[in-house]
C-alpha cells in the first residue's frame, strides 16, 4: 500500500491492450496558479501577516469507458506551493513547551512556533478509480470519503477561506470543519451509487504519513507528532431538491476513526475518532451553508470543536459571501473566531479575481492574537493539453 499511489495511475496504460472497445482513451492536463495577495494589514500578534503567497498545480486526468458502462480513470496533481511559514499544512506551535504533544487532527499543539518553512512541492494525488452500476472504486493518494462528502459554506475565496484554508496570510486561521483525518495518505475507498438522493462511503488508510500541502497529519511543530494508522472513514451524503419551492438541500455527515500508537516520548496517545455534519441549502442565487467537527485529538483532555456558517449571493455576474466561524482546542487552551466577507469575478474564462476583508483572531493562556487586512485571490487556470486516442 505504501507505494500504491505510484502504481496506480501507470495502471490505466495497460488498458488499450485490456480492452480495445468502448470509447477513446482521453487524456487531459491542467495548469492552475493562484496567487493570495494581502496588500493592507493590521497585526497585533506573534507572527507578522505574509504579503504574498500561492501555488502552482498541475494536474493530469486519463479516462476510458469500456462498452460495458465501467468507466477508468487515472489522476494526479502536482503541487507547488508557498504558504505562512509558522503554518505548513496547517500544522502550528502556540506555547513554549518543546516537548509538547500535537493534536492527531487538528494538528495544533502548546509547542513553540515553528521558525522556518521551505517552498514546499508534493504529489497531492496519484490514484485510480474504477466506476460502474455497482459504485466508485478508488486507489492511491487521495482524500477519504468523510472529506469528499463534505457540505457547508461556499466561499468567494477558494484558498484564503475561513473554513480550512489552504493559503493562511494571517498564520492564525485554525477554523477546519473538513474531516481530513488522513491527508493525501494512500488510501482504500469505496463510494456507493447515489439511491434516492443518499450515497455512502468507505475509506480505509493503513499508514497516515503524508506530509501534505493542506495536511500534515504525522507532523508537528515540537518534533513529538502522532503516527495514526489503521483509519476508517465512514460518510453519507445526501442530496434533495423541493420542486415546488425550488430549494436544493445538500446534507454530509462523517465519521473518523484510527489507532495512534503511544510510544516511549508520546505515552499520551492512543486512539483518535472524530465526527463531522454540514449542510448547504439553496434558493435561486442565494447559498446558505453550516457545517461542525468534533474531534479528542488522539489525546487525553484535548478535544478540538469547530464550527462555520456563511451565505453566498450570485448577482450582475459576481460572486458575494460572508462566512464567520470559531475553534477551540483543549489541549492548547486555543480560542478562535475567524471572519470573511468579500467578492469574485470572473473576469476572462482563464481568469477569476476575488477581493475580501478578512480577521482572524485567537486566544491562548500566553497571550491574545489579532490579524486583519484586504486579501486579494487571483486564479489563473488552462488546459494545456488534451489527447484523445485508442
Amino acid at each position: 500500500m505504501r507505494h500504491v499511489y505510484i502504481i496506480a495511475p501507470c495502471l490505466l496504460l495497460a488498458l488499450p491492450g485490456y480492452a480495445q472497445s468502448g470509447a477513446p482513451l482521453e487524456t487531459e492536463f491542467e495548469l492552475e496558479s493562484v496567487t493570495v495577495v494581502t496588500p493592507l494589514s493590521d497585526a497585533d500578534s506573534e507572527v507578522d501577516t505574509e504579503t504574498v503567497l500561492g501555488e502552482l498545480s498541475l494536474t493530469g486526468q486519463s479516462e476510458k469507458v469500456l462498452e460495458s458502462g465501467l468507466r477508468i480513470r487515472a489522476r494526479g496533481a502536482l503541487r507547488l506551493q508557498r504558504d505562512h511559514p509558522t503554518r505548513p499544512g496547517g500544522t502550528g506551535g502556540f506555547g513554549n513547551d518543546p516537548l509538547a504533544a500535537t493534536g492527531a487532527f487538528s494538528g495544533l499543539s502548546p509547542a513553540p512556533l515553528i521558525t522556518a518553512s521551505d517552498l514546499r512541492a508534493r504529489l497531492e494525488t496519484a490514484y485510480l478509480q474504477v466506476d460502474g452500476g455497482y459504485g466508485e472504486v478508488r486507489i492511491g493518494k487521495d482524500s477519504g470519503v468523510a472529506n469528499r462528502f463534505y457540505e457547508g459554506a461556499k466561499s468567494v475565496l477558494s484558498h484564503g477561506r475561513l473554513d480550512s484554508s489552504l493559503l493562511d496570510p494571517t498564520g492564525l486561521s485554525t477554523v477546519r470543519t473538513r474531516n481530513d483525518l488522513t491527508g493525501p495518505s494512500a488510501k482504500f475507498s469505496y463510494a456507493s451509487p447515489r439511491l434516492i438522493g443518499v450515497r455512502a462511503g468507505v475509506s480505509f488508510t493503513p499508514e497516515a504519513d503524508a506530509d501534505g500541502l493542506d495536511r500534515r497529519p504525522a507532523s508537528s511543530a515540537s518534533g513529538l507528532a502522532p503516527e495514526t494508522q489503521n483509519a476508517i472513514e465512514l460518510a453519507l451524503n445526501a442530496s434533495r431538491r423541493f420542486r415546488d419551492s425550488g430549494v436544493r438541500v445538500d446534507v454530509g455527515l462523517g465519521w473518523a476513526s484510527g489507532d495512534v500508537p503511544a510510544t516511549a516520548l508520546t505515552p499520551q496517545y492512543g486512539s483518535i475518532e472524530s465526527w463531522s455534519a454540514g449542510t448547504r441549502i439553496e434558493k435561486d442565487d442565494w447559498t446558505f451553508g453550516a457545517s461542525w467537527l468534533s474531534s479528542d485529538n488522539g489525546l487525553p483532555e484535548s478535544d478540538y470543536s469547530a464550527w462555520s456558517t456563511g451565505l453566498h449571493k450570485e448577482a450582475y455576474n459576481t460572486e458575494f459571501s460572508a462566512e464567520y466561524g470559531e475553534s477551540t482546542d483543549d489541549g492548547v487552551g486555543l480560542d478562535s473566531q475567524s471572519w470573511r466577507i468579500g467578492a469574485a469575478r470572473q473576469v476572462t474564462p482563464d481568469t477569476r479575481l476575488a477581493i475580501a476583508y478578512l480577521q482572524d483572531e485567537i486566544e491562548t493562556p500566553l497571550r491574545q492574537q489579532r490579524s486583519e487586512g484586504i486579501v486579494v485571490e487571483i486564479t489563473l487556470s488552462q488546459k494545456i493539453v488534451r489527447i484523445t486516442g485508442n
